[in-house]
């Protein structure tokens, strides 16, 4: 674990692999830490230089307030690879770590060779503001323990909480360590999300991934994603809901690294 001064506040980060390697960027969901990419670490950092972070007020960074945007968690991940003299990788985005992928995209174009978006939208509708919102007002009053429950439903299939409980613990643990104004600040930064319409500004090759169980960010969502891509692809990752890559890791690891495998350097 190492931290960055960035944006005036401390950003905790993890590098493994050799300098030489093409250069990976890894950004978590929300409630979660840069942990959650532990099933991918390994394949990864053998072929790689993978450059794990945590978002603000997650996991062992700093919390600059409560109230982000999308465009300041992609000048973050910006700014963490200028301190690390990083000068172009692959960003690999998973839920709100997808939002922040597709708005580095259209932000710092010529810092991507390559763009992977897992179990992510566009766009956030209406309802679901409203639906944030409610969940805001409850990590005020009632602190992160009360998302922990719905939380897991929404993630991973019923069959996996069944059968993982070690795992379900782990991802709890996660989630309660989060601080609250993270929590609410990425939250915001969610409710912002409106990339659609610009999307086809992005020219780097792009694999979107989208949970087969996936019920808050359905494969028509990434559908929608695509159309807007020129040079991209999809693959439905069977058997998963949302966190995809804890639930199917072998086959999100094989799906993500023949990708990788294909990305110039």
């Amino acid at each position: 674990m190492n931290f960055a001064p960035i944006n005036g506040y401390k950003l905790a980060y993890s590098l493994q692999g050799a300098l030489d390697r093409p250069a990976v960027v890894l950004s978590h969901a929300l409630a979660t830490s840069m942990d959650i990419w532990g099933y991918q670490l390994p394949l990864l950092a053998r072929r790689f230089l993978v450059l794990r972070y945590d978002l603000r007020g997650h996991g062992e960074s700093g919390t600059p307030g409560d109230s982000y945007t999308l465009q300041e968690l992609a000048s973050d991940v910006s700014a963490l690879l200028d301190y690390l003299k990083i000068s172009r990788a692959v960003f690999v985005g998973l839920s709100v770590g997808g939002m922040i992928g597709q708005t580095f995209a259209l932000q710092y174009p010529e810092k991507l060779t390559g763009l992977v978006l897992c179990s992510t939208g566009s766009r956030t509708e209406p309802q679901a503001k409203a639906t944030i919102e409610d969940r805001i007002n409850r990590v005020r009053t009632e602190g992160l323990g009360s998302q922990v429950p719905s939380t897991l439903q929404r993630w991973f299939t019923s069959r996996f909480i069944e059968q993982a409980p070690h795992t379900m613990r782990w991802v709890s643990d996660l989630i309660l360590a989060t601080s609250t104004d993270g929590y609410i600040g990425c939250s915001r930064a969610i409710q912002g999300l409106d990339a659609t319409d610009g999307l086809s500004e992005i020219r780097v090759r792009t694999l979107l991934i989208p949970g087969e169980h996936d019920l808050g960010f359905p494969e028509t969502t990434s559908r929608t994603i695509q159309d807007k891509i020129a040079n991209s692809e999809l693959v439905v990752l069977k058997g998963a809901a949302h966190l995809g890559n804890v639930e199917q890791a072998h086959l999100f690891n094989e799906i993500l690294v023949d990708f990788l495998g294909r990305v110039p350097g």
